[in-house]
């Protein structure tokens, strides 16, 4: 996807170290993840749905990431293969750019072509953003697990965190099989 000011593409091996550092500015706010730091390429890259993985790069300095977004599998069982989680992530100075968007709307697309039927996202009730940009793609909160579990880092150490569940069903999922 092109834009002015940005462009998608497929996620690069040597895309990670910016990758990992989006996704430590978002664990800095305390309401993106439980975890407390980002992982090695190796590990993110068994954990992703590969061909999910998109990066928003700066149309002027191409060598300049913006944000990111991948989805996993939700479940090793092999009933639920159409089911992913997603995550999505900007640079805090791309916020406001439509840079989310754009790679949330590549995802979704990327989803359907992947023949997965269902998204799922897992956002802390606090993180009004995230939960704002999916709502307005569609995604539905289906409910809420209370107490997850006990931030181990930032403002809410030591504290239950709620996770709100939202889902997306994708056309597929309405197509007979």
């Amino acid at each position: 996807m092109q834009r002015s000011d940005f462009y998608i593409r497929p996620i690069r091996p040597w895309d990670y170290p910016q990758v990992r550092d989006i996704y430590e500015l978002g664990l800095q706010t305390g309401n993106a993840s439980y975890e407390t730091q980002g992982q090695s390429w190796e590990q993110f890259s068994r954990k992703k749905i590969i061909e999910t993985v998109f990066v928003a790069v700066d149309a002027e300095d191409d060598s300049k990431i913006l944000g990111w977004v991948g989805a996993a599998k939700a479940s090793t069982r092999s009933v639920f293969y159409g089911v992913v989680e997603d995550s999505i992530y900007a640079h805090p100075d791309a916020r406001g750019k439509g840079v989310s968007g754009a790679l949330l709307d590549h995802l979704i697309q990327s989803c359907i072509d992947l023949h997965k039927w269902s998204i799922h996202s897992w956002i802390f009730p606090e993180n009004e953003g995230s939960a704002g940009l999916h709502r307005s793609r569609g995604f539905e909160k289906v409910g809420t697990f209370h107490k997850m579990a006990k931030m181990t880092y930032g403002e809410r150490q030591g504290q239950w965190r709620d996770c709100d569940i939202y889902e997306l069903i994708l056309p597929s999922a309405a197509q007979p099989s």
